[in-house]
């Protein structure tokens, strides 16, 4: 079995996408950062927010596909991104995957992905790569 995702969100922000599995899933595509809303040719997002249980005594590991060094391994049940030391995971080009090893029973997930830059309008602007800032 692989991997299910259901994309909640994909607005100019941020993309949101709840997803379950199974056990011996690699390389699955958690979240579709290339072919999100507005995305350019080189879309970034930050790991900002996940919202997990993990069943079985195993690890679900959420990774970038062109830097699979920037990851975040989980266990149990729990939220990662938002208590203090726990930064954005960021500044890749590509899609967020997922390898779950032998030891998951199951897994569901919620992710945000917050837009960082790349996108062709919204929050980040693609020529500048800075914050469009409003009301200046």
């Amino acid at each position: 079995m692989t991997i299910t995702t259901t994309k909640l969100v994909d607005n100019n922000f941020h993309i949101i996408v709840n997803s379950n599995g199974v056990e011996n899933e690699i390389n699955q595509k958690l979240v579709d950062v290339v072919n999100s809303n507005n995305a350019s040719s080189e879309p970034k997002v930050s790991i900002a927010n996940i919202v997990y249980e993990i069943i079985g005594t195993g690890e679900v590991t959420v990774f970038f596909e062109n830097d699979n060094t920037k990851k975040v391994v989980l266990t149990g049940r729990g939220n990662y991104g938002l208590k203090p030391g726990e930064e954005k995971i960021k500044d890749v080009v590509g899609n967020i995957l997922l390898d779950s090893d032998s030891n998951v029973t199951k897994y569901n997930l919620v992710i945000e992905a917050h837009k960082e830059s790349g996108y062709t309008n919204g929050w980040y602007s693609n020529n500048t790569n800075y914050r469009w800032h409003f009301g200046c």
